[in-house]
């Protein structure tokens, strides 16, 4: 999954670049977005749901790609992007704002 946002990344030089802060932020929310959308969470009690939540973060985030994407995004995301990605409700309209 990470792999396909480090594709739809671009560069652009509006409004500065997102600093690595951002890039954490922004990634994060992509993550927490894309895992809420999982079906089997929502089959579970939410104690578990939650644990279940955090593994699968913990995971995506310990993936090498994660960090090749995080490092991309570093030198590539413009501010106004960022905004962007953070104001986005989907993973969809998340990836929109960087492509």
């Amino acid at each position: 999954m990470l792999v396909t946002i480090a594709v739809g990344l671009v560069t652009s030089g509006c409004n500065g670049k997102a600093t690595p802060a951002d890039c954490t932020e922004m990634l994060d929310k992509y993550i927490d977005m894309v895992i809420a959308g999982d079906p089997e969470l929502a089959q579970l009690p939410p104690n578990e749901a939650r644990a279940a939540r955090e593994m699968k973060k913990a995971v995506r985030k310990a993936d090498p790609s994660y960090r090749r994407v995080e490092q991309q995004c570093e030198s590539e995301i413009s501010r106004s992007e960022y905004r962007c990605a953070m104001k986005a409700p989907t993973p969809e309209t998340w990836q929109a704002c960087i492509d």
